[in-house]
């Protein structure tokens, strides 16, 4: 009776509600205690966002000087960030209001770590101690100006969005159109994850034992209703920017900034003196040509410099490559230091994935494979990787929950009770 007694404590220490009041207590503490990012005028999305709120529509994104409309940046969160600066003010309203929000993202990411364990290794375990591991060790910054914690969670919702996988499609048309909108709204968030949607949807579609006409049906209402969602956004770049293209146009002047001979020696002075957030003369240069026509050309400048200095951007791509995985320390190393243990962990994760004939496996390691590599080519940041940090943590999670099974007899009976309240539900996915 004691036991089962101390099991449902610990079922209800993992609960939903607990999980999100730690997490949230967790991510006050860290925008408390570890220094934010400033709310000044070279935040991208902030500009965009004010400039909204101006009524100056969708532009200016840069701090050297207003250059007009834009596609920079995806439209979604500096839409959010204008409606709260309309309610709330642009100074001490937005930066409390903006943090309060990034805190209840971060809880819920934590929150749908289980349910996507569950619903990805058929086990809500490593997902428990994932989330446990993001609350106890700062993995992920709070970053109220930017919207990585946003598209995690957003990803993981578009995953729970699906039939499971290896499950029946019931109603293929009404799964596939509510999967499709929530993929659409999420590329119009962040267009990098174009990649986790593919694969998941491709996962989904392989894995199901259910007709070919209903697979045919879901994929089919899928890319439909998420290609109408960014329909209107597609046609306003067409108008305002007299060009069509997917969700931004920035990839040729984050190249350039990344390129050059000054990239070598000094990068992050190099990209401020190439990029028109921090360049005067790049800004002027992209309000003359026009956005489209600007980054076109600079990128026609960095393929030719990577043409004619292959050994050069070599080195750079693997010195980005490394400090995606494993960041360089900053002015608040436990982040960094964190996805280096992260990193490792989901490594060996993979591993047992492997051993174990899991079939997330393909899912797992080709989102890793192929979202980085946009990454590997531009600037590096540690909040490029925080929207699919979650791919990462679920293996680590499995490591945890595998080593905590291998070491009973070192840790005390209320701990083992508590670990053994972890354990999957018997409930559908």
């Amino acid at each position: 009776m004691r036991e089962s007694r101390k099991l449902r404590a610990g079922n209800r220490l993992f609960d939903p509600p607990v999980l999100f009041t730690a997490a949230s207590i967790s991510a006050i503490l860290q925008a408390r205690f570890y220094p934010l990012p400033g709310f000044g005028r070279y935040v991208e999305t902030l500009a965009i966002a004010r400039s909204l709120a101006q009524g100056n529509g969708f532009a200016n994104p840069f701090g050297a000087m207003n250059t007009g409309p834009t596609a920079h940046l995806a439209p979604l969160f500096p839409a959010l960030l204008s409606a709260v600066i309309r309610l709330f003010g642009d100074r001490d309203g937005l930066v409390l209001s903006a943090t309060l929000l990034c805190v209840l993202i971060h809880a819920l990411h934590a929150v749908l770590l289980p349910a996507v364990s569950k619903r990805l290794f058929g086990d809500s375990r490593p997902g428990i101690w994932a989330a446990l591991f993001s609350i106890i060790v700062p993995t992920a910054r709070v970053l109220p100006q930017w919207e990585s914690m946003y598209s995690a969670v957003a990803a993981m919702l578009f995953c729970l969005s699906t039939p499971p996988p290896g499950g029946s499609v019931r109603k293929p048309l009404l799964e596939g159109a509510k999967a499709g909108a929530i993929c659409g709204l999420m590329l119009l968030l962040n267009p990098a994850l174009v990649t986790v949607c593919v694969l998941w949807l491709g996962f989904v579609v392989l894995s199901t034992p259910s007709p070919v006409r209903s697979r045919v049906t879901l994929t089919l209402a899928f890319l439909a209703v998420a290609g109408m969602v960014c329909v209107p956004w597609t046609l306003r770049n067409r108008h305002e920017l007299g060009a069509y293209f997917f969700v931004r146009d920035n990839l040729g002047l984050e190249l350039y900034a990344e390129t050059g001979d000054c990239s070598q020696s000094a990068p992050l002075i190099c990209h401020d003196m190439r990029h028109p957030n921090q360049s005067v003369s790049e800004a002027v240069a992209l309000r003359e040509l026009g956005e489209v026509p600007y980054n076109r050309s600079r990128l026609r400048l960095a393929v030719q410099w990577i043409g004619s200095h292959p050994a050069e951007f070599a080195r750079a791509t693997c010195r980005r490559i490394g400090q995606f995985w494993f960041p360089s320390p900053g002015a608040s190393p436990v982040y960094e230091y964190s996805q280096w243990v992260v990193t490792i962990l989901s490594a060996a994760g993979l591993v047992l994935l492997f051993r174990d004939r899991n079939r997330a496996l393909p899912f797992v390691a080709a989102s890793l494979t192929i979202y980085p590599l946009l990454y590997y080519v531009v600037q590096s940041s540690i909040r490029y990787r925080m929207p699919v940090l979650w791919l990462s943590l679920l293996p680590a999670g499995l490591v945890m929950q595998r080593m905590a099974a291998c070491m009973p007899g070192r840790v005390s009976g209320s701990v083992r009770a508590l670990i053994e309240a972890a354990r999957p539900d018997t409930s559908p996915s």
